[in-house]
């Protein structure tokens, strides 16, 4: 019999398998090779526009993040942690009988609850001001940090993509040039090779972008997330 543990984790295991299936089907081969075995209308076509297709590939001009308007925009609307160790509080609860004079001697014998809370926050010495100072600091350049390691993760992917259907171009042609005996099978599928290893480090660059990505949203408060993920396209 299966448990509801190893039910949930075959269930999870199959939902990855998919998840990795769909993101490896959604790279831009805008040129890939749908007929490896022969060489088609939609392969002349491309080479046809060969060198157009390659020169527009290399000459787009890509579209960069500006840091300083993420950067502003977190800072605005950004998640405060509040630190209340230097906060004490002192709570006392007393009981006793109150005497009152405009009371009868029946209610006078009665208990009475006494409850006070009292709130202590220490006033900063200058050593306290200017650690909460680096803190704060600290706390910024964090954030410019994250947002720059996401900024450098952004343009890889772009590039990789870029790479990618480079590649799938050379592909086609090197598929043409071995049906017609200029080069050999081995260079061809050396390209092959690399092409695989391109979208290797595509998938491991969308996880970290990913990972980024959401610790980026976690500064902001959840009703600005929606906006910083319009910036950070």
């Amino acid at each position: 019999m299966i448990n509801k543990n190893q039910y949930f984790m075959m269930w999870f295991s199959f939902i990855i398998i998919i998840f990795l299936f769909l993101i490896s089907g959604a790279y831009a081969d805008d040129f890939k090779d749908k007929n490896a075995s022969s060489v088609t209308k939609y392969d002349l076509e491309l080479m046809h526009e060969f060198d157009n297709l390659a020169y527009d590939l290399s000459d787009v001009k890509l579209k960069s993040l500006n840091i300083n308007k993420i950067y502003s925009f977190i800072i605005k609307y950004k998640s405060y942690i509040i630190d209340y160790n230097l906060l004490t509080i002192d709570f006392k609860v007393g009981m006793g009988t109150d005497d009152y004079d405009y009371v009868s001697d029946r209610e006078r014998d009665k208990n009475y609850k006494n409850i006070s809370v009292n709130l202590v926050y220490p006033i900063y010495d200058n050593k306290i001001k200017k650690e909460i100072k680096n803190k704060k600091l600290e706390y910024k350049f964090k954030i410019l940090d994250e947002i720059n390691k996401y900024s450098k993760l952004r343009d890889k992917l772009i590039g990789l993509e870029r790479e990618l259907k480079f590649k799938r171009l050379i592909q086609i042609r090197e598929k043409l040039q071995v049906k017609k005996a200029i080069k050999y099978l081995d260079d061809k599928l050396k390209t092959i090779e690399y092409i695989l290893k391109l979208q290797n480090d595509i998938l491991n660059t969308k996880s970290n972008i990913i990972s980024a990505k959401l610790r980026l949203l976690n500064y902001v408060k959840p009703s600005f997330r929606e906006k910083l993920k319009e910036l950070l396209k």
